[in-house]
Parts: structure tokens; sequence; C-alpha cells
């Protein structure tokens, strides 16, 4: 496997470890967050959808889903689940940020027409929904100056 396949496999990845860790955080979010919870997971799991989809139609075999995901800290009221969420957000944009540079290191030829596109929309979406949950987590500093590192 290259190493753009491996990096591809790797968004993947993330995509559903998002998909699986906004179940974690929604029963501990204010009711007043549970609506951008949901709708952030339909977005990766639209998104999971779509990375497995193109993988499949570049002769590839998605990785599935592990069983669980270790937590990396315990996420245990709100507080803590903002936090997660925005730890969800951030690595599955440096998920998306390492395929987009290994395929320019590789100078790859890429596996699918859109490939470039949805990697950098993929990187983009989650770096706003970052930025969303980075407010409730530390309102004077919303955003950072490179989504994914």
């Amino acid at each position: 496997m290259n190493a753009v396949i491996t990096a591809w496999q790797a968004a993947l990845a993330a995509e559903h470890a998002a998909v699986a860790g906004y179940d974690v955080l929604g029963p501990r979010l204010d009711p007043s967050r549970t609506a951008l919870a949901r709708t952030d997971q339909q977005a990766h799991r639209d998104l999971r959808d779509a990375t497995s989809a193109a993988l499949i139609a570049a002769g590839q075999t998605p990785t599935p889903a592990p069983p669980d995901y270790p937590l990396p800290f315990a996420v245990t009221d709100a507080v803590t689940a903002h936090r997660f969420a925005l730890y969800l957000e951030s690595a599955s944009a440096a998920a998306w940020r390492y395929l987009i540079a290994v395929a320019a290191a590789q100078n790859a030829q890429v596996p699918t027409p859109s490939f470039r596109t949805d990697a950098q929309t993929a990187l983009t979406a989650s770096a706003v929904r970052a930025t969303q949950w980075r407010r409730l987590v530390d309102p004077a500093k919303p955003t950072v100056a490179f989504p994914g590192t």
C-alpha cells in the first residue's frame, strides 16, 4: 500500500473515531449544544461514508471501524464534552491535513478526480467545527493559525 492510500485510510479512521466519539459526548452536553453535536456527527457520518465509497471506487478496501475507542481523557460533564468534541475535530483536521501533505510530498497521481478538493473540503469543515467547539472551551482563542497541526 502506498503512502497516499495509507494516509487516506488514516483519514477514514479519524472519521470513524469522530462518529463514535460524538456518541460519548452527547449525553454529557447541555441541551443547548445537542443540536450542534448531532449536526457535527452527521457531517462525520456523511464524510466517512463518502470516503469509504471513494476508496472503493479507487480499488481499495476501506478499513472498518474498530469495536471501540480508548478515550484520551475522562468525559464526565459538559466542559469535558466540549473539550472532547474539540479533540475529535482537531484529530479529523490533522488526518486530512496529513493526507494533503503526503499527496503533495509524493507528487502523487490522485486516486480519484476530486481527491485534493475532497481532502481540502474535509480539512476546512473540521477546522470550522473545531472553531465552534473551541469557542466553548477557550473563548479568548477560538481559532488556530494552521488547523490540523
